[in-house]
């Protein structure tokens, strides 16, 4: 059951993959297709060519680089799908799925040390490093130059938004309705953030606050920047500068000026930590959310959800009625077994799953560069192992700066939004 059975998720054009043409609905993202068609692996890792499949699936991590019309290293869970676009599987001879430099792997099962490959003189440790050399890598050069983006420009908005989560959209509905001209940017080409998973958690803020806070910008004079990632945020004179390049409709790099800027990045997903957990058919929880809401995508028929908490049993309940047989691990795991994709889960407990499919609902990490090249100092969270922002109550963590959201450490989508709201509140009065 690759989609469910909807009208609205039936196919209506096909990508070619390796030469092979696959079933997609038009604008849906090239990952969704690839998953309805039971296809996890995209790539090959660049030292052993072991499987890798899409993990994310929301564009934060690497794991889905695919050649596009000749250009390398794009992200397949962020590239809409039309009919006849050429995608390829990168860094594998004869495709992903039948890579000839598979065999290194099954050769070296305990690694290979390849800086000290071939020692024994000088001209065969200079072969053996010029072989690894090109059977490693990310991909070849594009087949053509791109073409040169305008001279940036700076403008100037009175506050900046990063993020259109629940925080973020909570934070630009604050300041528009204050009067502020506000510019919210988010790196995805569709608003809401974790809403868009559709979790159904109590008191989670509905999607449609994405529409009320773009509606209160751009009354308010302000823009909504969808696919505009920040890359950098500088404090200058009172002021903050970020770059913003927006590839669509024209390519440009956007240089922002604001006196206030509010981040509501969210987090990014983290890789559970045990060995083979990078074999295709294991992802993020919300990225499975994300593609079964917005895509109808059922991505295999037995899945185990590894996590705690309600956003965990949440999963469990939106992959059951899907159709899958899905069972939920609240402790650890020891290792993943399979070979081209996930086949089996070994547990603490002694235990062997069979399953297609691991949902990932671990703590996630707190997406707090932005913030750090704002001053902000981070701390280690020893609940979740991972590095959080920690502000003060309205969300400051700088003059001009405040954060709201999973970047200050985990919380509800409710929690998000009152956090946001505050942030924006407190940027508005300045």
């Amino acid at each position: 059951m690759p989609r469910l059975p909807e009208p609205r998720f039936r196919a209506d054009c096909a990508i070619e993959v390796d030469g092979e043409r696959i079933p997609a609905r038009t604008g849906e993202r090239v990952t969704s297709a690839l998953l309805a068609a039971g296809r996890p692996l995209l790539s090959r890792s660049a030292k052993y060519h072991r499987p890798r499949g899409p993990f994310c699936l929301a564009g934060s991590c690497t794991a889905c680089l695919v050649r596009v019309e000749g250009v390398p290293n794009v992200r397949a869970c962020q590239t809409p799908c039309r009919e006849g676009l050429p995608v390829e599987t990168q860094n594998a001879i004869g495709g992903a799925s039948r890579d000839l430099l598979g065999a290194i792997d099954l050769l070296a099962p305990r690694g290979i040390d390849h800086h000290h490959v071939a020692t024994w003189n000088q001209l065969a440790n200079r072969v053996a490093v010029g072989a690894s050399r090109r059977l490693a890598g990310l991909g070849r050069l594009p087949d053509r130059i791109a073409e040169a983006w305008p001279p940036a420009a700076e403008e100037r908005f009175e506050a900046l938004v990063v993020g259109s989560g629940p925080a973020g959209l909570a934070a630009a509905l604050a300041l528009s309705l204050a009067g502020r001209r506000v510019l919210l940017a988010e790196s995805d080409t569709v608003l809401g953030g974790r809403l868009r998973c559709r979790l159904g958690l109590a008191d989670d803020p509905p999607l449609e606050l994405a529409d009320q806070a773009a509606l209160a910008v751009e009354r308010a004079g302000g823009e909504v920047a969808r696919g505009a990632t920040v890359v950098g945020l500088w404090p200058s004179g009172g002021e903050a500068l970020a770059a913003l390049p927006q590839p669509a409709p024209a390519p440009r790099l956007r240089l922002v000026r604001a006196r206030r800027v509010v981040l509501a990045q969210g987090s990014w997903a983290q890789r559970p930590l045990f060995p083979s957990n990078d074999l295709p058919g294991i992802y993020a929880g919300r990225g499975l959310l994300l593609a079964l809401a917005e895509d109808g995508v059922v991505a295999g028929e037995r899945a185990v959800v590894l996590g705690e908490g309600a956003e965990a049993e949440a999963v469990r309940v939106r992959l059951a009625a899907a159709g899958m047989e899905v069972e939920r691990v609240a402790g650890g795991a020891l290792r993943a077994r399979g070979g081209r994709r996930l086949a089996a889960l070994d547990l603490a407990d002694g235990r062997r799953l069979r399953c297609d499919t691991l949902a990932v609902v671990t703590p996630r990490m707190p997406a707090a560069e932005l913030a750090r090249e704002a001053g902000a100092a981070l701390e280690l969270d020893p609940g979740t192992g991972t590095f959080r922002v920690q502000p003060a109550e309205d969300g400051a963590v700088a003059d001009g700066i405040y954060v709201a959201g999973e970047v200050a450490g985990p919380c509800s989508a409710a929690e998000a939004a009152r956090a946001g709201r505050r942030a924006g509140e407190a940027a508005a009065r300045g």
